[in-house]
Formats: C-alpha cells, structure tokens, sequence
C-alpha cells in the first residue's frame, strides 16, 4: 500500500471453481483504518487457444463481496429479486459490495460499485459462468480485474456496524 491507495490485480481462467471464491487478506485489526473500493474493472484478457472465435458462454459474472459466501453462484430462491434461480448477481445480498459483466459476444464489460461500503474485513472476489441455458459453467476464455482501494478513517462503532450489515441476506 501507498500512500493510502492499494491495488489489487488478477484473472480467472476455465480452471477456476465458481464453487471457490478467492480470498484477499485486509483485515489490519485497526477498526479505525479500513478500505473502500474506488474503482473496479473486469476484461476478457483473451480467448480459448484451441477455438480462438469462441467466447462459449453467453455471460460472465463477477461478485466482489464480504464473504466467501457471498460471491458463490447460489440456485436457492427466496425471490426473483434476491436469489435468482438463473444463479446471477445478488444485489440484494449485502455481502455483495461490487458486480460486474462480461459478454464478449455483445461487446457489454459492465461493473457497479456499492460507494458506501467500507471493508473491515478480507476482501473476496468470484467469477463465473452462465451457459445460454442458464446453468453454471466454468468460464470459458480468461479474464482479467483490477480493484482500487483507499484506505479511509472510520470509528470503531462504524467498522462494526458494516460487520453486522455484512450478515444480513436482506
């Protein structure tokens, strides 16, 4: 980290697991300094060698989130808004803070990130495949991220009320 600015950079391949989520160890133990995620980018960084036209699935997720838990494709259904069956995005899960898109084939490489969310804790990243069937696939060609963070001062109290928001699947 310089200068209060930490940048983590990264790619997942079709050896990925989306059942396994990547884990980036921040949790400084200081309450009072924690980081936010300024800015995050995903790009497909290239495609498969043995078929180099084919991008294979129809979409690819990426979920920044507070938990390993929270950024694995999930098929269990409360609602249409909060767990889609079609194992997409939950932006209603606030152990997801950032999302983001890749549909080569479309030319759409989307993110959105949750601006008020700090991290007290680690940090974890997933990406994953939706075949033009709707079931989880590997990726198919790999892709790139880079995440920006800031390191920003907070209260104690603040740092642990992000950790309650973090339990909480509504």
């Amino acid at each position: 980290m310089k200068n209060g600015v930490h940048t983590i950079r990264g790619g997942f391949t079709s050896a990925t697991n989306p059942a396994d989520a990547r884990r980036y160890i921040l949790d400084n133990g200081d309450f009072e300094k924690n980081m936010r995620i300024a800015s995050f980018e995903v790009f497909p960084i290239g495609t498969d060698p043995t078929n180099p036209e084919d991008f294979g699935n129809t979409a690819v997720m990426v979920a920044i989130g507070t938990s390993a838990a929270g950024v694995i494709p999930t098929a269990s259904t409360t609602t249409p808004e909060q767990y889609n069956t079609a194992l997409n995005l939950r932006p209603s899960d606030s152990r997801q803070i950032d999302w983001g898109i890749i549909t080569p084939s479309m030319g759409l490489m989307h993110t959105i990130l949750d601006p008020d969310h700090i991290l007290p804790g680690d940090l974890y990243i997933n990406a994953w495949g939706i075949s033009s069937g709707g079931s989880l696939e590997v990726i198919k060609y790999p892709i790139g991220f880079i995440i920006r963070m800031e390191q920003v001062k907070s209260s104690g109290t603040e740092a642990l009320l992000y950790q309650i928001k973090e339990n909480q699947l509504d």
